[in-house]
């Protein structure tokens, strides 16, 4: 099993399960990473052999200690790499998630070290997104999401759950960007559609929308 298989199993694992000790199904895996439920029984099989999962097939899998320590491990250095690219080389927080797969693999932790430092250790990626410190922890916050919000009430924008290019692209259309400031006018009785106003234009978000847009109360 190669290495860049085995980091690409426990991200995966880590994320379906919210970073906690939550039971992945095979099912489940197999949709996200677009293989066949026997490919990831073989896999979990191994991972187990390596003490980086706790496989049983009755109820699912998940991660060990030192799978978890991988999986965060991996996913710093997904997220390190997403805000250089988007800091420091000009890259559309729409463009950064797929070269930040490739470069995720890269086991040089003087680098990443190097990269936070000069990002001045961000606790954030560019999609909002917590980067866990060198000992794996991430900072709390008390974001929400925008479908949880008040009418008249204040926001920032400070993060999205969906990273597909349509919706960032989306977004940005509309200058809902991080960071950006908004106010909630309306929601509407019949969908709870948003109707929410961004430099002094209204935009219309989607029940489906607001789902994916974290903010922070104003």
């Amino acid at each position: 099993m190669q290495s860049e298989t085995i980091e690409n199993y426990l991200k995966t694992i880590y994320h379906l399960s919210a970073g906690n000790s939550n039971i992945v199904n095979n099912k489940q895996l197999a949709e996200k990473l677009h293989v066949i439920p026997a490919t990831v029984t073989e896999a979990v099989k191994k991972l187990h052999e390596l003490k980086l999962v706790i496989y049983e097939k009755s109820y699912g899998t998940r991660l060990t200690t030192s799978g978890s320590k991988m999986a965060l491990n991996i996913v710093r250095r997904h997220r390190i790499w997403e805000t250089y690219l988007a800091n420091e080389l000009g890259f559309g927080w729409d463009e950064v998630h797929e070269i930040a797969e490739e470069l995720e693999h890269i086991k040089n932790d003087k680098l990443i070290k190097k990269l936070s430092e000069k990002l001045g250790h961000p606790n954030f990626d560019p999609h909002g997104d917590p980067i866990p410190d060198e000992k794996g922890k991430i900072q709390k916050s008390n974001f929400i999401k925008l479908s949880e919000v008040k009418i008249k009430s204040h926001y920032k924008i400070m993060g999205v759950t969906d990273h597909s290019t349509t919706f960032l692209k989306y977004l940005e259309k509309h200058q809902l960007i991080i960071g950006a400031s908004i106010t909630i006018k309306t929601i509407e009785e019949f969908d709870n559609s948003i109707i929410l106003v961004c430099q002094k234009k209204e935009v219309s978000i989607s029940p489906k929308a607001a789902e994916c847009i974290i903010v922070e109360t104003l």
